[in-house]
């Protein structure tokens, strides 16, 4: 939904310190009513036109730019509305439509981490967001990448960053919640050929973005944990399946490992563990409940 708000005080300010600056603002008011009846009626392309126009005459416009971030987010423009989103909040701080629209505009880019981050800052006085905020946490889905998306550096830094972690446990806990986010990611878009501990080519975006992160935080230490199914091998006994199925995930974590050393994340900071099958998130032998429980999990501290 568009915002409207009024400016009074601040163009009487511009009326006496700039008077063409005034001016261009007071024009993108009025851009910005025009912009909104072209959105009501669907024609995109008029308003955001507007809306450049009055951005233009008024750089600093919170207005225009929250409005022009909300026909990008609806267009699928998502990194040229997370611009504008906050570029309005660097004016604005409180500006909750804002807040929300970041958030769900992170949220339709599977960066759960920083939609949880926007919502939490409007939790109290938005019932969307809360909503957002309770499907986030639930079996932590902001800390889970399925299979085809990739995490970024800035959702990986929010989770891995013990400073930034402990901000967002503190916007928990000032909204009435008592979850606390963890430094766990679980990849499920670490995928290898079958049977095999060769990571297959899509996997390499998610592994360069994973260790620019660590580059940045210098943790510690970097725990690799390797999950499998409990599928049985062909012509092999369930226990035997089972010394295979570990052995696997053993080879997959040193393979993830292998890939991190290869983009220069020092070799004896990172452990490597497999698990096979014995800690699964999803009980059953249905092929959704294998999907879910072949994993990579990485920690940090």
């Amino acid at each position: 939904m568009f915002i409207r708000y009024q400016f009074q005080i601040i163009l009487l300010i511009l009326l006496f310190i700039n008077p063409p600056v005034m001016a261009g603002c007071m024009e993108a008011i009025d851009l910005n009513h025009r912009a909104h009846s072209q959105y009501v009626k669907g024609e995109y392309t008029a308003a955001k036109s507007l809306l450049k126009k009055a951005l233009y005459n008024c750089p600093n416009h919170v207005e225009s730019h929250n409005n022009l971030a909300e026909i990008l987010q609806a267009e699928g423009q998502y990194t040229q509305a997370i611009a504008h989103y906050r570029q309005a909040l660097d004016k604005n701080p409180n500006l909750a439509g804002a807040w929300h629209g970041l958030g769900e505009t992170n949220y339709k880019q599977d960066q759960f981490p920083l939609s949880l981050e926007a919502h939490l800052h409007v939790c109290k006085t938005d019932k969307d967001s809360q909503a957002r905020i309770v499907e986030l946490l639930e079996n932590n889905r902001y800390a889970v990448t399925e299979a085809g998306k990739i995490l970024n550096k800035d959702s990986l830094l929010l989770l891995y960053d013990k400073n930034r972690r402990a901000k967002i446990n503190k916007m928990l806990a000032n909204c009435g919640l008592r979850a606390k986010i963890k430094y766990v990611v679980i990849f499920r878009n670490l995928v290898f050929n079958s049977g095999k501990a060769t990571l297959k080519p899509s996997s390499n975006r998610q592994l360069k973005q994973i260790a620019a992160a660590l580059k940045v935080i210098l943790p510690t230490w970097i725990k690799i944990d390797g999950h499998s199914d409990n599928q049985r091998w062909r012509g092999k006994s369930e226990k035997q399946s089972q010394q295979l199925n570990l052995k696997l995930s053993q080879q997959r974590a040193y393979t993830v490992k292998k890939g991190l050393i290869n983009q220069n994340i020092e070799q004896n900071r990172i452990q490597a563990k497999g698990h096979g099958s014995k800690h699964p998130l999803v009980p059953g032998n249905s092929k959704a409940a294998q999907a879910k429980n072949r994993r990579v999990e990485i920690a940090v501290k």
